[in-house]
């Protein structure tokens, strides 16, 4: 009698199969707030928060493309500057630094332990998921127009093309 021979694949795939989060790529992220809190509505949070922000991707070499806070939850798409650029590295400290700027009056974390990422294909247009990005806070009820939702915006200036 023969006996079949069963083989089960690595659990741990190879590493040139790990995805590391370093380099140049973007990505499109999620963070929602610690209990689903709307704390995002008055504008010292925001601020607060957006310096942390600007801080740790300065830091992180990262490029804030767009951002969008509800109250609720920050979307945003950042981008690796250069190959020193570690995406887990850069969350980790920009949550940790919020958290800590605003632990004392919001008497909580900031922001939930799981959080959404996505990294962006290579064809995939930044600018054209920046607009749907901008357009959150109307499909919420937030705004009548996305201009005119204050808790949105870039780190990135684009300079206007020379005639």
């Amino acid at each position: 009698m023969s006996e079949d021979v069963v083989s089960l694949i690595d659990s741990e795939p190879p590493d040139r199969y790990r995805f590391d989060y370093k380099g140049m790529h973007r990505y499109l992220i999620t963070l929602p707030v610690y209990s689903s809190k709307k704390i995002f509505t008055e504008q010292h949070i925001v601020v607060s928060v957006l310096n942390c922000l600007r801080d740790s991707a300065m830091k992180n070499h990262f490029d804030v493309y767009a951002y969008c806070l509800l109250p609720d939850q920050l979307v945003m798409i950042v981008r690796g500057k250069d190959e020193h650029a570690d995406m887990k590295a850069f969350l980790a400290e920009f949550r940790s630094l919020s958290t800590d700027a605003l632990k004392t009056e919001l008497g909580h974390p900031v922001w939930k332990k799981k959080y959404l990422e996505r990294v962006l294909r290579k064809k995939e247009d930044t600018k054209l998921i920046a607009g749907t990005l901008f357009r959150m806070p109307v499909k919420a009820g937030l705004s009548k127009t996305a201009e005119e939702y204050p808790f949105q915006g870039s780190f990135v200036v684009i300079p206007a093309r020379r005639q």
